[in-house]
């Protein structure tokens, strides 16, 4: 609904407005969460005693009146309006910025326009000529015969021909040359509306507030809240890793987008981990009856009972996604919720501007490995071992790693609490080579008397150190897992993991250790599976 209004008991039974009072109210302060922000306005004026009306525009289109929370020092508030499509009151005048830029924009317009007739006139006179040519060109081939004097007439028609062509020629050559300087004009009227876009900011359809008011014949100061769902932050982190210095810096981030309708201009700002946009209260369930009928009705509300159970899940997890500055957000605490004040001002246009603010940066101890996954990968990966000691949270967010100096590669970090560990990887090393491969596999039948078949497999897991230093080494596999009595699973390494099913991650294996410059090794995995005769397996690679 484009035209709104809000109106209270206040406004039907009070007095009289004395007056309308026009003033502005500019965004000073904003929270921003993942999802959404509160925006809050002020507006500071000397209120004289009595009632007013006090009009307040350029209130970006699509506020939430719900979310309106008004305040006032120096004055009583009553009721408040939200007006869009009747406008409250006339156009706001113009700065003269804004009014430079739009008669510079004319000014270019205007000069490209008499350019291009300029061109064009001169072009016109090369058609003409071009036409008269096609006309004395027609005339010589036509029937001549009772003309008269066809010398005469012939020499008449060259003569012309000969003008007409040489008015062509010079014309064409007169509209190249006219021509010249269209292109940095061009240049110049797009240079002059791109400044003109930005001194016009976003280009929406501005509403009002209408405020009835009292005043106490004092200064008043007028504090408008609300919320917006179109603004969001998320974090963003780098990661630099310094191998032999074995040091690891975590730079975190914070990446803010708004799309309100309006620009922030130098506003104070807060970012929150709170979400007042989204579910604030557990989940309620229903009582559960069960029921029996015929196949076919049974078929039917199966049908319908997922149908709706999947649109409600759908709907519960349906959530919408997120100059040089100097100084970093300050993180706190507000209740459970974090926040980081962010200490200088900001400016943000609408839409326009994707702004990254620096929160912080910590030292990080790392314990440098090379990871190697044969049955993945064809070579071992760096990788950083470390405990999140910054004190806080870690939030999930988009990462960029970097080794020595060089970018490596883009991630995710998970949520990870403060003191809990850490695994970052930071590309592969090329020199670490890995393969594994199966030299011997059997599958069959054991024989009629144990009524069982089984499989077997002996992997061989190879790593060439090419590099000309020694690493420390984790090599990482895996042996099945059985879930049923009927399936025995027996496995044997040579040499034996020093791991097995670390963090409950069950049948993984972790063998750690070292490997010299130019040194390969090898390690022998046998897996034997067995089953029950006449059965298949089922599941595996």
């Amino acid at each position: 609904m484009r035209h709104l209004l809000i109106s209270t008991a206040i406004l039907l039974a009070g007095p009289a407005l004395a007056d309308r009072i026009k003033t502005t109210a500019r965004v000073t302060d904003v929270t921003v969460y993942p999802w959404g922000a509160g925006v809050t306005r002020e507006a500071a004026l000397d209120l004289p005693a009595g009632s007013h009306e006090l009009v307040i525009p350029g209130i970006p289109e699509g506020i939430d009146p719900a979310s309106l929370r008004i305040t006032a020092e120096g004055a009583v508030i009553g009721a408040t309006g939200v007006q869009q499509e009747r406008a409250l009151p006339e156009t706001p005048a113009k700065s003269p910025e804004l009014q430079s830029a739009q008669d510079e924009v004319r000014r270019l317009q205007t000069a490209l326009a008499k350019h291009d007739a300029s061109v064009a006139e001169i072009k016109a006179r090369a058609e003409a000529a071009d036409d008269t040519i096609e006309f004395l060109m027609k005339l010589a081939t036509s029937d001549v015969t009772g003309s008269g004097d066809i010398a005469a007439l012939t020499s008449a028609v060259a003569e012309q021909l000969l003008q007409a062509r040489q008015t062509a020629v010079r014309a064409r050559l007169e509209a190249e040359t006219a021509d010249v300087g269209r292109e940095e004009l061009v240049e110049d009227l797009a240079r002059a509306e791109a400044r003109l876009d930005a001194l016009r900011g976003p280009e929406t359809e501005r509403g009002a507030l209408v405020i009835a008011v009292q005043g106490q014949g004092q200064p008043a100061r007028i504090r408008i809240t609300n919320l917006t769902d179109q603004a969001s932050w998320s974090p963003v982190y780098d990661l630099s890793l310094q191998r032999r210095e074995g040091k690891l810096r975590l730079d975190r981030g914070l990446l803010v987008r708004q799309y309100t309708g309006e620009d922030w201009r130098g506003v104070h700002l807060v970012l929150s981990t709170a979400r007042p946009m989204d579910q604030s209260a557990p989940s309620e369930l229903q009582p559960d009856f069960l029921r029996i009928g015929d196949p076919q009705a049974k078929l039917y509300s199966r049908s319908t009972d997922s149908m709706a159970e999947a649109a409600m899940d759908s709907v519960e997890r349906a959530a919408p996604a997120p100059a040089s500055i100097a100084g970093s957000a300050v993180a706190g605490m507000v209740g459970e919720t974090v926040v980081y004040d962010y200490p200088t001002p900001i400016d943000m246009r609408d839409g326009a501007d994707a702004l990254r603010l620096p929160l912080d940066s910590h030292e990080l101890t790392p314990e440098i490995i090379a990871e190697a996954v044969p049955r993945r990968d064809d070579s071992a990966f760096l990788v950083a071992d470390t405990v999140n000691s910054t004190g806080a949270v870690i939030l999930p967010g988009d990462a960029t790693f970097y080794a020595d100096g060089a970018m490596v590669g883009r991630g995710v970090l998970e949520l990870t609490a403060a003191g809990d560990d850490m695994k970052l990887g930071f590309g592969p090393l090329t020199g670490i080579k890995l393969e594994r491969h199966i030299p011997d596999e059997i599958e069959g039948n054991r024989g009629l008397i144990s009524k069982s078949s089984e499989r077997r497999e002996t992997a061989i897991l190879r790593i060439r150190n090419l590099t000309g230093e020694e690493w420390p080494l984790r090599v990482i596999d895996r042996v099945p897992v059985s879930t049923q009595e009927n399936l025995r699973v027996d496995w044997s390494a040579d040499p034996r993991p020093d791991e097995t099913d670390p963090d409950g991650k069950r049948g993984l294996l972790v063998w750690n250790g070292k490997i010299d410059a130019g040194e390969e090794r090898s390690i022998a995995l046998t897996t034997a599976l067995r089953w029950p005769d006449g059965q298949i397996l089922i599941g595996g690679e």
